[in-house]
């Protein structure tokens, strides 16, 4: 009775363990880019699902120095298909 009271515990605290590493990486990480603000460039935050998104549409590239550049400026409109 004791090993099983032990498995369930090891089972559930793999369980609650997978949950929030998958949420952390889910809701909480994010990526800092360059975006054009009214002719200004700003470093924003941006989730790095909305960066994926982004990224598949041509919504973001990378400029010479290697960071993350917008494509569009805040406020407009961002690609919705992909460009190839």
């Amino acid at each position: 009775m004791q090993n099983k009271t032990i498995r369930i515990a090891v089972i559930s605290i793999f369980i609650l363990l997978g949950v929030v590493l998958f949420s952390y990486g889910t809701f909480l990480h994010s990526a800092e880019i360059k975006a054009q603000v009214e002719g200004d460039t700003v470093t924003i935050s941006k989730s790095e699902r909305a960066l994926v998104k982004d990224a598949s549409v041509g919504g973001v590239v990378r400029d010479e120095s290697g960071k993350i550049k917008q494509t569009y400026e805040k406020g407009e409109k961002p690609p919705e298909t992909c460009s190839t």
